[in-house]
């Protein structure tokens, strides 16, 4: 692919990108995002769900080389930024984690329901999660 900064890999073609290019050398630290991605719809005619003008941002307003091994960075860092979701409840008894949270009539004069757990595995029947 040579030394031309504006030269891209995508999905095993490749493109000149020269055009995006210029569109980043007008503002180096601030590109036009909005223009980078017209530029790759209607010049270069990508799919409208590539995510050139993202994967750009990311490698520091740069054209990389190797868009889909970009965009896996992109994703791979992303994914590595969300919140980590809490652990899911286990039963008590054999640790499970497939139990369903289900609801009971616990006095019939009142009609007072109470949330509990069973675990599908054992058929525990407890109160709350470990």
């Amino acid at each position: 692919m040579g030394k031309n900064k504006y030269y891209c890999k995508i999905h095993g073609k490749i493109y000149n990108l020269k055009k995006i290019q210029d569109i980043i050398d007008e503002n180096p630290e601030h590109p036009d995002i909005a223009k980078i991605y017209v530029a790759a719809v209607e010049e270069y005619h990508l799919p409208t769900n590539t995510m050139l003008d993202s994967v750009i941002t990311f490698n520091n307003n740069e054209i990389p080389a190797d868009y889909n091994e970009a965009l896996k960075r992109m994703q791979d860092y992303n994914q590595a930024s969300l919140p980590k979701s809490p652990p899911k409840p286990r039963c008590p008894r054999c640790g499970s984690t497939d139990i369903r949270r289900k609801k009971g009539l616990v006095n019939s004069d009142w009609g007072v329901y109470r949330k509990y757990y069973k675990c599908n595995s054992c058929h525990y029947i407890f109160r709350t999660p470990v």
